[in-house]
């Protein structure tokens, strides 16, 4: 599912990345304008707007100048180049499309930032960066292409030094249950923007308070946002030749290339009727979890000696790593690790104890974060 998704999404970004730069500008993002605001002479015109909704997150989240930033999703570095020159700060975007990675590295060299900002096709999940490694993670209309998104959080928690920030402005879905109606519509929009689901800003904030975040908030910006899918409103450069281009170049790149002319209308509709919202999410990592990302390393270099594994492969394990799907442990492999994590900690850090007194469903869904949390609580114990 996950290798299928991220397939999907490069393919899209790899075909749509010439149509969005000529039609929406460098920011592939919704804009931002103030209640009764109209882009004509005196208002903001979309390239403005798009700007604002930057500034209107680095506000919000608290990003400071000079942080090292994680910018996941980073598009073809729109946002990216505003903090590296603005803000002078240090980022390291990351793409699933190998075509956006090149471009924004192109517009680095351009600006004159690519010694601030850097560009890789990497999956956000399993990117490789040591723990503590970023001030900020920013993501910018990306956190809907991933399905996990539980595990993204866990992520940002590892990466995020003791303190950092997690910027995140996000399509979302109205909280509670829908209507047929409303499902139907938000199927056809996740079916042609190439994501997996929605989540409502509630959902994502609660899904940062149980990754360890504190300063936990979302605000919506459904109504500032909105007008960057009404073509009229937001002077969006309609493609020459209308139907016919569409025609031509479905025929040259693949039928999936019209989901970017079939969402417009879709995401209009679906912030008509108030079933598709939008906002930001902010958060801290809090200075104390410096202590639980400790027993985390040594709970993982413990499991790599016992699994016998070189020094690479603890970089691709992280707080949401299963340890019955994704590391396929073992019986013996667990008492062995229950007995050097013991030798460690101390008697009550008891893992093959532990991991007997749960449910199946509780086994199949427990995680090396949720180990390294028992270790630390065994180990405050002792």
């Amino acid at each position: 599912m996950k290798a299928d998704m991220n397939t999907a999404v490069e393919r899209y970004y790899d075909t749509t990345l010439d149509l969005y730069e000529e039609l929406w500008g460098e920011h592939v993002h919704h804009g931002f304008w103030d209640e009764g605001e109209r882009p004509d002479a005196d208002g903001a015109d979309r390239h403005r707007a798009t700007d604002r909704l930057v500034h209107e997150l680095v506000s919000y989240a608290g990003v400071p100048d000079g942080a090292r930033v994680l910018d996941v999703g980073c598009g073809i570095g729109g946002p990216a180049l505003y903090l590296a020159g603005a803000l002078g700060c240090a980022v390291v975007g990351v793409t699933l499309s190998a075509s956006q990675a090149a471009r924004a590295g192109e517009k680095a060299q351009e600006a004159g930032l690519a010694d601030r900002a850097e560009f890789h096709q990497l999956d956000a999940l399993s990117t490789g960066f040591p723990d503590a490694s970023f001030d900020v993670l920013w993501a910018v209309e990306s956190l809907m292409h991933i399905a996990d998104r539980e595990a993204f959080f866990a992520e940002a928690m590892r990466l995020l030094r003791p303190g950092g920030r997690l910027a995140i402005a996000t399509w979302s879905q109205r909280d509670g249950e829908l209507s047929q109606d409303e499902q139907e519509l938000i199927d056809q929009i996740l079916k042609h923007q190439v994501m997996p689901s929605f989540s409502s800003l509630e959902e994502h904030e609660r899904m940062a308070n149980a990754a360890g975040f504190t300063e936990v908030a979302s605000v919506d910006w459904s109504r500032a946002v909105a007008n960057s899918w009404d073509p009229e409103f937001a002077l969006i450069k309609k493609p020459e030749h209308g139907r016919a281009t569409m025609v031509s170049l479905a025929r040259e790149r693949g039928a999936d290339v019209l989901g970017f002319f079939y969402a417009g209308p879709l995401m209009k509709k679906g912030f008509d009727t108030g079933v598709v919202t939008y906002g930001a999410i902010r958060a801290v990592k809090p200075v104390e979890a410096s202590r639980n990302a400790d027993t985390f390393n040594e709970v993982v270099e413990l499991l790599r000696v016992v699994l016998d594994q070189d020094a690479a492969w603890s970089a691709s394990i992280t707080p949401a790593t299963t340890l019955d799907r994704d590391l396929e442990m073992e019986s013996i492999e667990l008492t062995a690790w229950s007995k050097v994590v013991q030798a460690r900690y101390g008697a009550a850090a008891d893992l093959a104890a532990h991991v007997a007194g749960l449910g199946v469903d509780q086994i199949i869904a427990l995680t090396v974060g949720d180990i390294a949390a028992y270790v630390n609580a065994q180990a405050d114990g002792a």
